[in-house]
């Protein structure tokens, strides 16, 4: 069981860093759509910008799926189911979720899932 200040410490941490990707996801959105109307195809530029354009769709999905992690996290935590593994159901360390406070899976069930994945 964890304890409460440190559950308030990782829901602190947490909210903290959903507020940066929401802030990170609507400035990518915006840069996203400023290169969408400012895209000229008969120019060479274009391809540098259509590859700028993929890496910011890119990165706005990797930020999307963190801050997934980090809602689920924050709705376990008012379930207080908060700390358990999503696969075997056996509580995940204090010291991983210290280092990755949204994370779902104990080590175990990690490394299993990471070597089942295509």
């Amino acid at each position: 069981m964890i304890k409460k200040r440190v559950l308030k410490e990782f829901r602190e941490r947490l909210m903290e860093r959903r507020d940066q990707l929401l802030e990170q996801l609507e400035n990518l959105e915006e840069e996203l759509a400023y290169l969408d109307q400012s895209r000229p195809p008969e120019f060479s530029e274009g391809a540098q910008e259509e590859t700028a354009a993929n890496s910011l769709l890119a990165l706005n999905e990797q930020e999307r799926n963190e801050l997934a992690d980090i809602l689920s996290a924050l709705e376990k935590m008012d379930q207080d189911s908060y700390g358990k593994c999503e696969r075997c159901s056996k509580s995940i360390g204090e010291l991983r979720l210290r280092a990755l406070p949204m994370v779902r899976y104990c080590i175990s069930c990690q490394k299993k899932t990471e070597k089942s994945a295509p």
